[in-house]
């Protein structure tokens, strides 16, 4: 009967509509992001010679910048730094290439690291304009 046909187109569509309600929403335009800071070792391996190099090069008693930080420095989470100071969750953070490290390059690092903690920088204390906090 036609008033049948009627009825179930009815309900199709009905059925149709209520179901794009669930559908996934049309995707935004994907807008370009400028990742990455203007760090020294920018878009290169990030290993520990290359942190040893920034150290040495860091003045605490400058301000904090792109070129001018403690690359062994940690903020409140304990995460370490990108190649250009910033910390995950910051907006130019870019995770750094880090490179293939085995048990006797760890152990040599962190005699290193001890050594570096032994010596801290004259004006590295807290407070200091090239320190995180």
């Amino acid at each position: 009967s036609l008033q049948k046909t009627i009825m179930n187109r009815l309900i199709a569509a009905l059925a149709l509509g209520s179901a794009a309600a669930f559908a996934p929403a049309a995707r935004a335009p994907a807008s370009v992001v400028v990742f990455g800071g203007a760090g020294k070792y920018e878009g290169q391996i990030f290993g520990f010679p290359e942190k040893k190099d920034l150290w040495e090069n860091w003045d605490p008693n400058s301000p904090r910048s792109e070129t001018n930080f403690n690359p062994f420095e940690r903020n409140a989470d304990g995460n370490a730094c990108d190649c250009s100071g910033y910390f995950p969750g910051e907006g130019k953070y870019s995770d750094p290439a880090r490179p293939d490290v085995d048990f006797a390059a760890m152990m040599a690092e962190k005699t290193a690291m001890a050594e570096i903690e032994a010596n801290p920088k004259a004006g590295d204390v807290p407070g200091a304009p090239g320190r995180l906090n």
